[in-house]
């Protein structure tokens, strides 16, 4: 079974310390300090052992200066140990803590009535009743109430099983997510080396893996792990570990970072979340105000940007970007509490619906359709509403497998489920992947170029130009794979390396098709010459300006040296007639060998052997030509 973490709450001096001394023989008080003033300052750790079941105990501080130490140590808790001293009850940091509980998504636990050898009966009467009263309140009535004394060790067997059936029906980690540790502890070991510690929230590392620590903290094979003092080749999700990070200096490590597997996570300064305000809030949420976030055992400073209001008022939920002045390191489902920087109280918590990477302008229309995705669908749109909001640049699969906190194959599988739905579209050869209704506007921008182009006389358009018109936007194999779509869904007709509107065709007048027709057989006639334009033009009348180009844009004739005009075919029947020169064994040729060998004037030969080296297929050798061909 795995280990079951189990995080300690309540108000100072109720006594969850020597509580979880006494159910493990363990003192999770670490300082000096700690042990000389009586009362928690930081986290401690405790483990315990009930057959096949470990319980990881996180002793978390109850002084009120001390919330955002409780907070760092509620990541990755699976559930709680409530404490309240039966001598006095339940008091102010009781309340707070059970308010941050519920909003990190906490429902599992126990309640301790401890300090039982204090109080009379009376008395602990007049605590139960009063502990119910608060579980009603808190939404919390369904957890058991176990009377103990931490002292005197009465009802601690009690405690305990009523822990390990919690424990029990605690549900099992996703089994589709890396690894990720969000670091509580950083020091330095002598012949180690540095030491991160955390709760493992999600996936397994194994010694001689590598590890990234994010944001910006570099990356490390983990030479040891520890779970509680004992050397293990393997941590997964639920066990409390100490990673050993040779290659990582310890003073450019944090409280707050995240160990996790190279790559896994895309730390950013902006998240679109869902935000509940407490009911006991004395002030709402408004748009535009700073508040201190707390995510996994990271603090950092907000600015709260509301979708759709002004104000959430106690007890509302909505929908709200926060952003950053430093990156922060979540997937979605990830739980956060809010608190205010002064006076410092807890008023909101939420869930991370997507990690984003642009500010949210929620009245323009891509915002619109995010917020409306995120507020139907909640989680399960996480991947739709990160297309949506990646916009005509799409996104490639390794940032949405970061930025969702998801493997690789279970993010394949969710990329199907999502193309079966016409959410999700990727064109063949291309690594990224779009918005159904944006790859669907590229399509449309794409046909009406062509299109525009056609109506001006133009039907065919390379495929360089077309890719190229898009080169401020996308990457050049993105553009490929644009164009290679475009044919493919049948809005555009391909010819070699030309693109042109489906079913177009040139509608000339009868007297162009005259010239049309008057002109391919002047260029028959020509045999290997080419001509140009003034020849031609002298030949047959103003009209063949007009007629040429639209005979180059069909791949009838191919333009060259300004004004000359030469049939494809005739190039190709010129490259043959270079080989077999050069099989028979003159690879360098004269200028008047040139003429003689393609029964062509000098007028003609130069700007062809000018073509002929452009191409490669002849290279100039003093005053003549080697072949290449």
């Amino acid at each position: 079974m795995r280990p079951v973490v189990v995080g300690t709450a309540g108000h100072v001096d109720h006594g969850k310390t020597l509580l979880v001394k006494a159910l493990t023989g363990v003192d999770a008080d670490r300082w000096e300090e700690e042990k000389r003033r009586g009362i928690t300052l930081d986290i401690g750790f405790a483990p315990l052992r009930e057959g096949d079941r470990d319980l990881h105990f996180v002793d978390l501080p109850g002084h009120e200066r001390f919330v955002k130490n409780m907070l760092a140590g509620a990541s990755g808790v699976d559930l709680f140990l409530l404490v309240v001293a039966a001598d006095e009850s339940v008091m102010p940091q009781t309340e707070e803590h059970a308010d941050i509980l519920r909003l990190l998504g906490l429902s599992r636990g126990v309640v301790a009535l401890n300090k039982t050898d204090l109080a009379d009966a009376e008395t602990l009467e007049m605590a139960r009743l009063e502990v119910g009263e608060f579980l009603d309140r808190a939404g919390l009535s369904h957890l058991p109430v176990v009377p103990v004394s931490a002292l005197t060790g009465n009802g601690l067997p009690e405690l305990r099983a009523a822990l390990l059936e919690q424990a029990a029906a605690c549900p099992a980690r996703p089994a589709d997510r890396p690894f990720r540790l969000p670091v509580d502890r950083v020091f330095s070991v002598r012949g180690f080396g540095t030491v991160v510690t955390g709760t493992c929230t999600d996936g397994t590392v194994a010694v001689e893996e590598r590890v990234e620590v994010f944001p910006a903290g570099g990356e490390s094979k983990v030479r040891g792990i520890q779970v509680f003092a004992r050397e293990v080749q393997a941590v997964s999700a639920g066990q409390r570990a100490a990673l050993n990070l040779p290659d990582l200096k310890h003073q450019e490590l944090h409280r707050g970072q995240v160990a996790a597997a190279p790559g896994a996570i895309w730390p950013s300064s902006m998240l679109d979340v869902r935000g509940e305000v407490l009911p006991s809030a004395a002030v709402p949420l408004r748009d535009g105000m700073t508040v201190r976030l707390h995510l996994h055992t990271q603090e950092a400073e907000a600015h709260l940007h509301l979708c759709g209001t002004r104000t959430l008022a106690a007890g509302e939920r909505g929908l709200c970007q926060l952003r950053l002045p430093e990156p922060a390191c979540a997937w979605p489902g990830d739980r956060f509490i809010l608190r205010l920087p002064s006076p410092v109280r807890t008023v909101a918590g939420g869930e991370v619906l997507l990690v984003a990477r642009r500010r949210a302008r929620w009245g323009r229309p891509r915002d619109a359709a995010i917020e409306e995705t995120l507020r139907e669908n909640g989680l399960g749109a996480g991947l739709e509403a990160l297309l949506c909001e990646a916009g005509p640049q799409g996104c490639r699969p390794p940032e949405a497998a970061a930025r969702l906190g998801r493997s690789g194959a279970a993010l394949a599988a969710l990329a199907s489920e999502a193309e079966e739905a016409g959410t999700l579209v990727r064109w063949p050869g291309a690594d990224w992947w779009l918005h159904g209704p944006q790859a669907e506007a590229w399509l449309d921008r794409a046909e009406a170029f062509l299109r525009g182009r056609a109506a001006a006389g133009s039907p065919w358009v390379p495929r360089p130009e077309l890719c190229s018109r898009w080169g401020r936007i996308l990457e050049a194999h993105q553009a490929e794979a644009l164009a290679d779509a475009l044919v493919a869904a049948g809005r555009a007709e391909r010819e070699g390396d030309r693109l042109r509107p489906p079913g177009h065709r040139l509608e000339l007048t009868r007297a162009e098709r005259a010239i049309w027709d008057a002109l391919l057989a002047e260029f028959a006639a020509a045999g290997l010459s080419p001509r140009t334009g003034d020849e031609l033009v002298r030949l047959h009348g103003s009209a063949a300006r007009k007629v040429l180009p639209l005979l180059v844009q069909e791949g009838r004739l191919m333009r060259f040296s300004g004004d000359f005009f030469i049939r494809p075919e005739a190039l190709e029947r010129v490259r043959e007639a270079l080989s077999e020169r050069a099989r028979a064994g003159a690879g360098l040729l004269t200028v008047p060998e040139f003429k003689a060998l393609l029964g062509v004037t000098r007028r003609y030969a130069m700007p062809l052997l000018e073509l002929l080296d452009d191409r490669k297929w002849t290279r100039r050798e003093g005053d003549g030509r080697r072949i290449l061909v």
